[in-house]
């Protein structure tokens, strides 16, 4: 049994129980000593569950609610049974967060549905707390979640506290907020609830409180995204439901194109056409699909992604006019369309009325050039600097790329913008923090042996010969013993008598010097 009707509540059957055993118990001879009084004792129906049927209503009822969001999407459970909305900016527009709650509640009940609304920074976070006893399958212990006109009848409540038609966390208050909650509430697999139930970890706060890398050797790799969707550390893409009026734009023509010329400006046309339809609707997009219909029935798929979403025609068309010049166009086109995915715009910012530099944001103007890099290259060939705990100063740091492999708009993306632009004077290096240079060489050299001392007598680098006039150090660098190859060196700056700067250092154990970098 899935879910049961109150008169099924009332006979004995339960959510979980066999199918034999609740036919038995709904028999009139099992129910007359439960409905003594009654004159008429309804029949039970069994009607076999069908969760497509499930899912197709929930995308009907999400046709709804697009007036309050303009990204609507199912839960990625198996059987979703909520709806996730970003309503990013869009408060604003309905009176507030409780306001828009409230008229989703209003106009769903117009419809005889029956919901819960829980808003947070995080979609992990709005999840948990619309689910304080986690899905409804999981429901198979005699629990039963309160139904219209069933008041506490098989009411096993975990947090009373959250059981209510609205609840709003505040922004950057969710994990104080979900460490009561049971761990049902992370939407974490079956099998690992009922691991960590084992180990007594029966709520979200002592999931928080275990060590993260000690987790895979137990956890599944979902439950373990799960976690750190719940930290933060991980943003959840809404898959937003498609619309039943999506944004596109199309073309088709009599006579074929061969011109790239002249299909960059069909492409420039139609891209015109996806922005002022955007206008109108108060979005933005991330995501140009262009398709070309070629003459002999091929088709060719342009997809142009942006890192920050865009309601400008110029910028958009640029990018795509980046992958159009790396594609070659054997046979003439015939048509094409163009579809977009579309987000809400960010907040908009007054602009500075007597100057002609204060509006300018750094953040976007480094935004349409990562367009251009990450749509040229890849976006895997556009990396950010980020620190490594290690010594060793060639693994000091490490490559990451600054989009979003999941999504290109991310909130982790838009951050990493922020933070790229802003200067951090917490980073300035003091008198107490050791210079090093910022080039390394792909290869250090071999500059003397273990029987020669270059800061003495100087070395030999390209032919030519660099006498040290000055020098400072040593700083020792080691590794842990417990690393497969162990290293031991002393670094020197040395300052030569043509003025360059090198980082030398000297093998402790091997032996020999080398020149590792250059100060610029």
């Amino acid at each position: 049994m899935v879910a049961v009707s109150n008169d099924a509540w009332y006979a004995g059957v339960r959510p979980g129980m066999p199918l034999a055993e609740a036919r038995s118990m709904s028999t009139p001879l099992a129910r007359d000593n439960r409905r003594q009084g009654q004159s008429a004792i309804p029949e039970i129906q069994f009607v076999e569950w069908q969760p497509s049927d499930d899912r197709s209503v929930l995308q009907e009822v999400a046709e709804h609610t697009r007036r309050f969001a303009p990204i609507v999407g199912l839960d990625e459970m198996p059987v979703p049974d909520c709806l996730h909305m970003d309503i990013t900016g869009c408060g604003s527009l309905f009176g507030g967060e409780s306001s828009l709650a409230e008229q989703v509640i209003t106009r769903l009940a117009g419809r005889s549905y029956h919901c819960q609304v829980a808003i947070s920074d995080s979609v992990a976070t709005a999840w948990a707390f619309a689910h304080t006893e986690g899905h409804f399958l999981q429901h198979n212990d005699g629990r039963r979640r309160r139904g219209r006109g069933d008041r506490t009848r098989g009411r096993h409540v975990e947090s009373p506290q959250w059981d209510l038609p609205i609840v709003i966390i505040p922004p950057g208050q969710a994990e104080s907020w979900l460490r009561p909650l049971v761990i049902a509430a992370a939407r974490i697999p079956i099998a690992d609830a009922q691991v960590l139930r084992q180990l007594g970890i029966l709520t979200i706060q002592q999931l928080l409180a275990l060590p993260e890398e000690d987790l895979p050797s137990r956890l599944s790799s979902d439950a373990i995204r799960r976690l750190r969707q719940l930290r933060g550390g991980e943003d959840e893409i809404i898959e937003p439901i498609p619309e039943a009026d999506p944004v596109q734009a199309n073309w088709v023509s009599e006579f074929p194109v061969s011109d790239r010329r002249g299909i960059c400006q069909v492409i420039e046309h139609l891209t015109e056409d996806i922005v002022e339809q955007l206008k109108r609707r108060h979005l933005g997009t991330v995501q140009l699909t262009c398709r070309l219909k070629q003459e002999d029935g091929g088709c060719i798929e342009l997809v142009a992604e942006v890192i920050r979403p865009l309601q400008t025609a110029s910028e958009l068309f640029a990018v795509l006019r980046l992958r159009l010049e790396s594609l070659s166009l054997r046979q003439a086109v015939m048509a094409i369309s163009m579809h977009s995915a579309v987000v809400p715009m960010p907040m908009a910012h007054q602009k500075d009325l007597f100057s002609s530099n204060l509006h300018v944001d750094p953040a976007e103007e480094l935004a349409a050039v990562v367009n251009r890099l990450s749509n040229r290259l890849g976006k895997e060939a556009v990396l950010t600097v980020h620190p490594a705990d290690n010594p060793v100063p060639e693994c000091a740091v490490e490559l990451r790329p600054l989009m979003s492999s999941e999504s290109v708009a991310s909130t982790h993306t838009d951050n990493r913008l922020s933070d790229l632009v802003t200067s951090d004077a917490a980073c300035v290096p003091g008198p107490e923090v050791v210079e090093r240079p910022l080039r390394l060489l792909s290869a250090v050299e071999r500059i003397g042996g273990a029987d020669t001392n270059p800061l003495a007598d100087g070395f030999v680098r390209h032919g030519q010969v660099c006498r040290v006039v000055d020098c400072a150090g040593p700083e020792r660098i080691e590794t842990q013993w417990w690393h497969e190859s162990a290293i031991h060196r002393d670094y020197y700056r040395v300052r030569t008598s043509d003025q360059a700067v090198y980082w030398i250092y000297r093998d402790i154990v091997l032996g020999g010097w080398f020149l590792h970098g250059i100060f610029d």
